[in-house]
């Protein structure tokens, strides 16, 4: 019998980088918009603006002259700010927000003994991530990566929609929450997809490729100029609407029809590709047909203890998973309590992710994925334990040291979901590797749990979040030492071959 045409072959023989996946991915990266507003918006709409209790004097936005005061010819708000007491001692009952921002937090007034709602609801957003994981990794190894890639879109569209006629914050909760789900099906699905129809050395150009810090600035600029939580979400459920279009325009993986035994499903995708890539090919259905098992069996997330080897990779990439989601969110929501303007240090933060990420790209297949990996969690244990060091004593320039090693920190994290999500695409064959990536997905979204919750405990403890982020990263370099490089590897497709690989790996 002769061997069969292997798929990396096949996308060799397509051009390898042709202009069909440049398209694929061009597309895909547009369409990330969408959940990359939905993740950035709960920075921005759960902010607290400046308030005070409004028990004593009556303000409005327009009227705040009883509330001001000149001292020393400069002028003051002679109101007591942030406090939950009216000047009498009382409970306060009502309070008064600054004009300009409107948050969740002043329409809901959620302040005093509410305050812990606007973490939770991140929190509650994140869960939603987490089950959209739990439910993409196993949904699109059954059946397929396009049908559930696409039914993410709707729901985003579909709950940010809800979330903007929302009329208390408990129904604000539940959209996020939905929206989160969206979220997490699209995040698990996107790369797998996109890897699977390239080979090694574009597959970091694929997963590395700065969209996110990009939308994430243009978001930053956005909500400066909206200012309003309510149209925030109307904008990114009307841009999710042409997104859709991309339907006709996105195939089902041929990989994964390859991998459960339909070669001729497989065969319609390539063709497609080749004629928009102008490759002539040979007849390469026997090849596919030399590939089929007698029966086309169904994988679980048990699949991924499959054997000594994988189970090592699954609870070793567990760690860098959980250090992506704990840090990435804490220090991204921990951005509200810097010093400045929270637009400008939301759009600074996503900045610095562009040249990360970039230079990452160079570092990835120069240096391979595991060593970039070590690098990035290195800064962030850098900057991490010295934000928390400064935080704790009453050092010169404090704000501004704090500002500046957060940012060396988020640098690090932003640069690190590259090379750990490439790695773990690399790692698992095709017939698990949506399981797998969403089931590490899952990891980091226990950890992004976590994040907004260090974010509010470190108003009482000053320094915790960040000596956690750093402690956090510390570990994930140590689980680092243990996994295999990928790099110039080849994806396996079952799970026989992945074995193979890795053994070929650690020699």
């Amino acid at each position: 019998m002769e061997a069969p045409t292997s798929p990396d072959q096949i996308i060799h023989d397509l051009g390898g980088c042709g202009r069909y996946q440049i398209r694929m991915n061009v597309i895909v990266h547009v369409i990330k918009i969408v959940v990359c507003w939905s993740a950035s918006a709960m920075v921005i709409v759960s902010a607290t603006p400046n308030w005070w209790c409004n028990d004593d004097v009556v303000l409005n936005e327009l009227n705040m002259t009883s509330c001001r005061s000149v001292e020393n010819g400069s002028e003051v708000i002679a109101c007591p700010m942030k406090s939950c007491f009216a000047i009498n001692e009382t409970k306060c009952s009502s309070f008064a927000f600054a004009p300009g921002m409107n948050t969740i937090v002043s329409e809901f007034e959620l302040v005093c003994g509410k305050s812990y709602i606007p973490s939770t609801v991140m929190s509650v957003q994140v869960g939603g991530t987490l089950a959209g994981n739990i439910m993409a990794g196993q949904i699109a190894d059954l059946i397929g990566r396009k049908r559930p890639f696409f039914s993410s879109i709707v729901t985003i569209l579909v709950f940010n929609l809800i979330g903007y006629f929302s009329v208390n914050w408990i129904m604000f909760a539940v959209a996020r929450f939905f929206v989160g789900i969206g979220m997490g099906f699209f995040l698990s699905i996107q790369y797998s997809l996109l890897s699977e129809f390239s080979l090694a050395k574009w597959r970091v150009w694929i997963i590395g490729f700065p969209s996110w810090p990009i939308e994430a600035c243009i978001f930053a600029l956005v909500a400066w100029l909206v200012q309003d939580w309510r149209y925030i979400q109307l904008i990114i459920a009307i841009l999710s609407v042409p997104c859709l279009v991309a339907w006709f325009y996105i195939p089902e993986s041929f990989r994964w029809y390859i991998a459960h035994d339909r070669p001729d499903d497989a065969e319609k995708i390539i063709k497609q590709v080749a004629d928009y890539n102008k490759r002539e090919l040979t007849d390469i259905s026997h090849h596919l047909e030399n590939q089929k098992d007698t029966k086309d069996r169904k994988y679980t997330f048990l699949d991924l203890f499959k054997s000594r080897q994988l189970i090592r990779i699954t609870l070793l990439s567990t760690l860098n998973w959980i250090g992506l989601g704990l840090v990435s969110y804490g220090i991204s929501f921990g951005v509200q309590s810097l010093s400045g303007n929270l637009y400008l240090n939301f759009f600074l933060f996503s900045l610095t992710g562009v040249p990360s990420k970039t230079i990452a790209l160079w570092l990835q297949n120069r240096f391979g994925r595991k060593k970039t990996t070590i690098l990035c969690y290195t800064c962030v244990a850098i900057g991490g334990f010295v934000v928390g060091i400064v935080q704790t004593i009453d050092a010169p320039h404090k704000d501004e040291i704090t500002n500046a090693f957060a940012l060396v920190a988020n640098i690090g994290i932003y640069t690190a979901w590259g090379p750990v999500q490439l790695m773990t695409i690399e790692l698992y064959p095709t017939v698990i590797r949506t399981i797998g990536f969403g089931s590490l997905s899952v990891m980091a979204r226990i950890g992004a749990m976590v994040g907004p919750q260090l974010v509010y405990l470190n108003m009482f403890v000053p320094g915790l979040l960040y000596y956690v982020c750093g402690a956090v990263a510390i570990l994930s370099i140590l689980a680092c030492l243990g996994l295999p490089e990928t790099m110039n590897a080849n994806l396996s497709d079952k799970i026989s071959d992945a074995r193979g690989k890795m053994t070929l790996q650690e020699k």
